[in-house]
């Protein structure tokens, strides 16, 4: 029988610059939204994603979507 994969949650991370620390290493925020839906488009995603990081004080880095999914036999 073949195994098969079911959408179980999805997150969406804002990557930050939040400077340096006094080493000389950058500092590295993220901030994860939950409940994302499956069907999101990644166009519609950016869009949202950027929007909320204009309300940033910190330079957004990068943005990704994280899908857990369950396997199933």
């Amino acid at each position: 029988m073949a195994a098969s994969l079911e959408f179980s949650q999805a997150t969406a991370r804002i990557h930050f610059n939040a400077g340096v620390n006094e080493k000389g290493h950058f500092i590295h925020k993220i901030k994860t939204y939950k409940f994302i839906n499956d069907d999101a488009t990644p166009a519609n995603m950016y869009t949202a994603l950027t929007q909320l990081a204009s309300l940033s004080s910190y330079p957004f880095i990068q943005l990704e979507k994280v899908v857990t999914e369950d396997i199933h036999n």
